[in-house]
């Protein structure tokens, strides 16, 4: 019975799950919004799919090929009179970020790429676990997690994405945010820990235009997307109401089963 079970949920998960993201890659291809105004077709839309998907090949990523194209659609429906660039926390190994360079290299705009290239910092007592209900699963944090160091993440830019509309911030978020001075269109934070989310948020938020979005890649984490509910934070950092947060608990539907571990905030 058990084998059975295992069976019915392998099978589950490569046909069904598969299927789900499919009219997800159809609205894609049909919305008229994503790329209209950079001549973006249905050919290049295959193209960049197909580019997505092979990157998760070849370059170990903690994110979902069908997250980054949630991103890229994202990025190509914002018109090019709206000024400003993408910035990703927390880069890993760089597999998200070829495909983020790949679209930004599309919409013209600068990818502006922030990790300390020494894995996560110390987590607080607080944060050395976190529990996410949804997945009903632990993650355990540690100093120097998910270290890959510079070259490595340049280096995979250079062989799959586009390196040359990547500007490089190194260092701890704590060190490096509060010296972002620029327009920014949209954001992509991996930061797993909530010590990192504040001072991204600190430095990000003020320069987002309006109607921007970031996105988080820990939306399953109740107590870290709790931050973005929190009034009396918001009030006191940005003197602005909290902006809530799409896909708290669960992450966006992106998967028919697992949901996924996406989710975002909206600067109003």
């Amino acid at each position: 019975m058990k084998i059975l079970k295992k069976i019915v949920l392998i099978f589950y998960e490569k046909v069904f799950d598969r299927l789900f993201v499919l009219p997800l890659q159809i609205s894609f291809f049909f919305n008229r919004e994503i790329g209209r105004d950079y001549k973006f077709g249905y050919i290049q839309k295959l193209s960049l799919i197909l580019k997505f998907r092979r990157t998760l090949k070849k370059v170990e990523t903690l994110s979902e090929w069908i997250e980054h194209l949630e991103m890229a659609a994202e990025i190509l429906k914002i018109p090019p009179s709206v000024k400003g660039d993408v910035i990703e926390c927390g880069c890993y190994k760089g597999g998200s970020t070829i495909n983020l360079s790949i679209v930004c290299s599309i919409v013209n705009r600068k990818l502006i790429v922030c990790d300390s290239f020494q894995g996560l910092p110390e987590p607080g007592e607080d944060e050395k676990v976190h529990y996410s209900v949804h997945k009903d699963h632990y993650d355990h944090y540690e100093r120097g997690k998910f270290f890959a160091s510079l070259e490595e993440v340049k280096n995979n830019i250079k062989q799959y994405g586009e390196l040359d509309v990547c500007e490089f911030v190194v260092g701890f978020f704590e060190d490096t945010m509060k010296n972002l001075n620029r327009e920014i269109v949209m954001g992509f934070l991996d930061i797993d820990l909530i010590q990192s989310l504040k001072p991204c948020l600190q430095g990000i938020w003020q320069n987002l235009q309006n109607e921007c979005k970031i996105y988080v890649h820990e939306a399953k984490d109740l107590e870290l997307v709790s931050l973005f509910f929190d009034q009396v934070w918001w009030q006191k950092t940005f003197r602005t109401a909290a902006p809530g947060f799409v896909g708290a608990g669960t992450g966006l539907p992106l998967r028919i089963r697992k949901g996924s571990e996406l989710g975002y905030a909206v600067k109003k």
